[in-house]
């Protein structure tokens, strides 16, 4: 699983990651069958899920902004996507959820009751459970 910059590459729980057989990297390899991108490096996972649609499976957006302007390569995000955002983000929220699913073909979102924006480690056990849902939990 690819966290692009951004995202600083400290593991939020290395135990349930190891029990998931998910390896975390800080650069594009290709094979990699997952993304994930917290706040605006969101933008940097999914400028890589566009470029390489026949590798990235899974893409996780967690508390991403929607842009200010139209993007006209999402298209090309095939990737199914998670879209994780907090109900009490004063950055995001549920409108900036809203707005990335409506231009996700695959995107589904599952709000935080009471989250805020820096959801990375709270959720992480479910961010695992999307980009590795065939590893069995060893432990």
């Amino acid at each position: 699983m690819l966290l692009p910059a951004g995202v600083t590459l400290v593991d939020p729980d290395p135990d349930a990651t190891a029990a998931r057989d998910v390896e975390l990297l800080a650069e594009w390899q290709d094979g990699n069958a997952a993304v994930v991108g917290w706040s605006s490096a969101g933008w940097a996972a999914l400028e890589l899920a566009a470029r390489h649609p026949g590798d990235v499976e899974r893409l996780v957006l967690v508390a991403t902004p929607r842009p200010e302007e139209d993007v006209d390569w999402l298209d090309d995000v095939a990737a199914k996507t998670l879209l994780l955002y907090g109900s009490a983000d004063p950055e995001t929220g549920s409108s900036h959820a809203r707005w990335w699913q409506r231009r996700l073909a695959n995107a589904r979102v599952e709000m935080s009751p009471g989250g805020g924006h820096d959801l990375l480690a709270p959720l992480w056990p479910r961010i695992l459970s999307f980009v590795a849902p065939g590893a069995a939990r060893r432990g």
